[in-house]
């Protein structure tokens, strides 16, 4: 079983947008049933046949689901359209719980890992062709059934291949596999220019605020990576400031306005800085309607009250810390944000230990991404990602450390 689960992984990530794009053109399905349908049987299969590892992060989160499936069930929150079996077996916390009780009970060796990196930088490589090409043709590619309203296009935002996964998923999963991909092709490597290309293009396209963070968060570890000498800095430097001057011309010459992205998206100047002033109304929303329901949370469905006070426009809560906490309040709350913070630190232990700070960079881009939106969704593909890599490097540790401090970070309830 453990050979086919890496086979799986394998087959899946990181071309899971592709997957989601066949199954639908295809087939007219929604692949999260399917996808469910995969995993979920292979969870009851590892629970009957072998003792299993259960690191705290995963009891905490499969703490959280359990408080979120009762939350909807309780405020009754689910679709008429769906029987409660498809939404179980779809639900994005169920499908994270499974994917990461199966990664964590699957000994994962040098060949796959070395197959996965090499997808990943093969996948970063497509988002650039990809992001590229919607320039000249927004409707490449693209799921138009995630814009149905068509706001983005109005933006003129680019999504590369993740539209097909979510609107979000692109800030989120593109800084884990560029942050992964940075790792395995470092300096050292003919391929280094092109991760710092493909990352500076991919997030400035997006027109995304959070994005451009995010990206700016995972080359920031270039800089703050003690084991690279001041010499690699400064040629580091050189190649990010030449990449961009590059990028600019290029751009520049096939029409692309840098300056109009930089005071529409950036600066906000066509709107007034609507943006900030909705994240204020935000806080100020919260303050009010929290205390309402501090605890337990009303479920996870803006009510409308809070609609209508925060003017009709945006229908949740613009911040994703706030807008989970009035969702499920503290009790639920304090699962999910506790096990967020224990991927983080075993992100942070591998990083000190053995250099290897594609997590953890990828980890912090995206907790600090979710204080302008709202995306908790951990069966995002760069954090099951990430979470394969964290296994490995507890199961695997290189021989110069000790290994048994290593294994004894990553302590697991049989």
């Amino acid at each position: 079983m453990n050979g086919i689960i890496q086979i799986l992984l394998k087959l899946f990530y990181p071309f899971y947008p592709f997957w989601i794009w066949f199954v639908y053109t295809f087939a007219g399905q929604n692949f999260d049933y399917y996808y469910g349908a995969i995993w979920l049987p292979i969870v009851f299969y590892l629970l009957l046949t072998k003792r299993n590892r259960m690191p705290l992060y995963l009891l905490l989160f499969m703490g959280f689901t359990v408080f979120h499936l009762l939350s909807i069930f309780i405020n009754d929150i689910k679709p008429g359209d769906i029987n409660w079996l498809l939404y179980f077996m779809s639900d994005r916390a169920v499908v994270a719980c499974a994917l990461f009780f199966v990664i964590e009970n699957t000994h994962f060796d040098q060949k796959f890992i070395k197959s996965l990196s090499r997808n990943i930088f093969i996948v970063v490589g497509i988002s650039l062709v990809v992001s590229i090409i919607q320039t000249r043709d927004p409707y490449f590619f693209f799921n138009l059934n995630a814009d149905k309203e068509m706001t983005y296009f109005d933006q003129n935002r680019v999504f590369s291949i993740y539209s097909w996964v979510d609107l979000n998923s692109l800030g989120i999963t593109f800084p884990f596999l560029l942050s992964i991909s940075m790792n395995v092709y470092d300096l050292k490597h003919k391929l280094f220019a092109l991760n710092i290309i493909s990352g500076i293009i991919v997030a400035f396209l997006t027109r995304a605020r959070y994005v451009m963070i995010s990206t700016i968060i995972v080359f920031s570890q270039l800089f703050f990576n003690s084991a690279i000498k001041l010499k690699k800095k400064v040629i580091i430097t050189i190649i990010l400031v030449g990449s961009v001057i590059l990028i600019i011309q290029v751009a520049e010459n096939y029409g692309f306005d840098f300056n109009q992205v930089i005071e529409e998206r950036i600066l906000e100047k066509d709107t007034d800085m609507g943006s900030a002033k909705a994240r204020l109304l935000s806080y100020y929303v919260f303050m009010m309607k929290f205390p309402e329901n501090p605890w337990f949370g009303v479920g996870p469905e803006t009510r409308d009250d809070v609609i209508q006070l925060l003017g009709g426009d945006a229908p949740l809560i613009h911040v994703g810390y706030l807008s989970y906490l009035y969702f499920y309040g503290i009790v639920g709350c304090l699962f999910i944000f506790s096990a967020i913070f224990l991927l983080m630190r075993s992100s942070w232990i591998i990083g000190k230990k053995y250099g290897f700070w594609g997590p953890f960079y990828g980890f912090l881009g995206f907790s600090l991404a979710n204080w302008t939106f709202v995306y908790f969704n951990m069966s995002e593909m760069g954090i099951v990602i990430s979470v394969i890599f964290l296994r490995y490097y507890f199961d695997n540790p290189p021989e110069q450390e000790d290994e048994n401090e290593v294994l004894a970070e990553s302590e697991t309830i049989s």
